[in-house]
């Protein structure tokens, strides 16, 4: 595609006079450009033809670059290996004990389900091609250089149900990832409710969804987990194919309750998933659901968050309209801070060009509008396919986020054999930034963490770390954010599930970030003389300072990156270490200075001697209220 051509096309795809229908006067352009697209799957050797479902794109062997799984139902799933070379290669005799058998796999999972750093698969199996044992797999690179079976030990891959799709989750919050499963059919007319899955540790895993209220029966087909009112409790949305959506409301006491007629999403029939995002960048989750409708009479739809535990229906204003969805995912592929909805038509007897609905703020209300934009992007050059995954992540390291589509129909029907996309972003004028996440009291994935960051051009721009999204896909765990035209961050706080918060200050753009679960709380009640206990998280066998003072104060630190919260002249406590976990606790004595009906406040500093390059890191302030 010539230059000339692109730029044709990119004032077709964003220009305001697009959108003369509603109005152009309503729509916020100013963040955004266009990003073109070419496919590399030949090329880079992952093309992987065959009856594609969802797809992984991340680091199985913690070398640094993304890495793929593919799934092809029907078929052996397929691992890739990203090269030095930004080359592909095939990995399943290499990696896997024993041959994969073909299943009828309809997405993946890919997350750190021990917490011990890399990462294990799971499988939901069956879809429409009906009931099948799932597959788990752990990995054991590191030791063994391979992938250990686990499934008939792992408690997780019992039953015999046909599975469309899953998310991974933590709906305990006790630090490790648990599993849901959409499920969809059973025998004759029963359909069987989904399922979910506790994580007990050392990959044990225990079937508690009658315990926990998933006892809903549905023609269900994808899911998502996202925490919806902010209540700090991770939340399931449902697709529903023949009734109406489930919202799982995660009531915090291990049960959950359905509350989409509550919500107003219960949007009832031919949801084909659910997904949640904050299209408005506002610090609530929205939903966007898709349909497979051949009639036309249904469309896809887009609802926003009301912030009080209900949606409005932003559809029509949006744009959505009506096709054969079932692959789905969402991504902001242009850099501008706005999640974007991508759309794949995977008929079993028809082919259909994938959509893009570049999605753009309005100022109306925080509503979203769109613009199918895929043709112009380039994003559907294979033409007619039946697409169902799409994986998003920077695999080619060069900033911004680029696109694995996963292609194919049922395994049944030999000619709806499909071929797969790598759709490699050509990059534009749109900042950015990037942040890895390691979680030390939360899970180590970091899911249900939601990250704030405000930019120099006075908005936010929320993100939100997620397994098992769109058509059950898992994406690169590195956050991206996309800053569109602003120079600069600002504040950037991360909200862990821990309930820990965690601040820094004018990161750095166009680079990545690695950021530890660091901060301090305290249990015990502070006596003049008497002590509290102390807890801090942050960088394994990191260095800790802890001062104290009797004035809070707010003092960025642009050099540092870092937030000063002690005013006056803090006193420091003492030294100590984190262990090899992160985490220590050490008790702090009242000072006898201190006077009762008083205040003090803490706040520590770690630093990882072992790494001098990296950043110091100021953890969140807390209050003593002094007895």
């Amino acid at each position: 595609m010539t230059t000339f051509y692109k730029i044709l096309l990119a004032a077709s795809a964003f220009s305001a006079a697009n959108f003369s229908d509603i109005g152009a006067q309503v729509y916020d352009y100013s963040h955004s450009e266009a990003m073109f697209f070419d496919n590399d799957a030949v090329a880079a050797g992952a093309e992987s033809p065959g009856y594609g479902r969802g797809t992984a794109m991340v680091d199985l062997d913690n070398d640094g670059r993304l890495d793929l799984i593919v799934t092809t139902a029907g078929m052996e799933d397929q691992f890739y290996r990203q090269r030095t070379d930004k080359t592909f290669e095939l990995m399943n005799s290499a990696w896997l004990q024993a041959p994969l058998l073909p299943d009828e796999s309809w997405g993946v999972l890919a997350a750190d389900f021990d917490n011990d750093g890399d990462k294990d698969i799971y499988f939901p199996n069956g879809g429409f091609s009906g009931a099948e044992v799932n597959v788990m797999l752990r990995n054991d690179l590191n030791t063994s250089g391979k992938f250990k079976d686990i499934s008939s030990s792992s408690g997780a891959c019992n039953l015999v149900v046909a599975n469309f799709g899953g998310t991974a989750f933590d709906y305990d919050n006790d630090g490790d990832l648990d599993i849901f499963l959409s499920s969809a059919l059973g025998t004759g007319s029963v359909r069987p409710p989904c399922e979910l899955y506790r994580n007990d540790g050392n990959m044990q895993f225990l079937d508690v969804a009658a315990i926990s209220g998933i006892i809903h029966q549905g023609d269900f087909k994808h899911c998502s987990a996202g925490d919806y009112n902010n209540d700090g409790f991770v939340d399931v949305i449902v697709g529903n194919f023949n009734q109406a959506n489930i919202l799982y409301h995660n009531n915090g006491d291990g049960t959950f309750t359905d509350k989409a007629a509550a919500a107003g999403v219960q949007d009832p029939y031919r949801s084909f998933g659910a997904s949640f995002e904050d299209f408005n960048n506002d610090g609530w989750l929205d939903l966007f659901i898709p349909k497979y409708e051949l009639s036309g009479v249904r469309t896809s739809s887009l609802f926003i968050n009301n912030k009080d535990g209900t949606f409005r229906d932003n559809t029509a204003f949006g744009q959505m309209t009506s096709q054969t969805d079932m692959g789905h995912s969402t991504a902001d592929i242009n850099a501008d801070g706005f999640p974007d909805i991508f759309i794949g038509t995977g008929h079993p007897y028809f082919t259909g060009k994938d959509l893009v609905k570049a999605m753009f703020p309005t100022r109306y209300n925080d509503s979203m509008a769109s613009r199918e934009a895929a043709s112009y992007l380039g994003l559907d050059a294979i033409g007619q396919s039946r697409s169902h995954g799409y994986a998003f992540g920077d695999i080619d390291n060069d900033g911004d986020i680029d696109v694995y589509n996963n292609n194919g129909g049922p395994s049944q029907i030999q000619n709806s054999w499909g071929y797969n996309a790598l759709y490699l972003a050509e990059g534009n004028n749109a900042n950015w930034m990037m942040i890895n996440l390691q979680g030390i009291n939360s899970n180590r994935e970091a899911v249900g963490a939601r990250i704030k960051v405000e930019t120099d051009g006075d908005r936010e721009i929320w993100r939100y770390p997620t397994i098992g999204k769109g058509f059950c896909n898992t994406d690169s765990p590195t956050q991206h954010f996309g800053l569109g035209f602003d120079t600069a961050t600002e504040l950037t706080e991360i909200y862990w599930p821990s309930g820990i918060t965690q601040s820094y200050f004018a990161l750095d753009t166009q680079a990545t970030h690695n950021i530890v679960e660091s901060g301090l709380t305290f249990t015990g009640n502070a006596t003049v003389g008497g002590a509290v206990m102390l807890s801090l998280t942050g960088i394994p066998n990191g260095d800790i300072i802890t001062e104290y003072s009797m004035t809070l104060a707010y003092s960025p630190d642009s050099v540092a990156h870092v937030i000063h919260r002690l005013g006056g002249t803090p006193v420091t406590y003492g030294q100590a270490s984190l262990n090899s976990a992160g985490k220590v606790s050490f008790p702090f004595v009242i000072p006898a200075t201190a006077v009762s009906g008083s205040s003090l406040f803490l706040q520590a500093t770690i630093t990882d001697s072992s790494n001098p390059g990296n950043a110091m890191v100021k953890t969140n302030a807390i209050e003593l209220q002094i007895l």
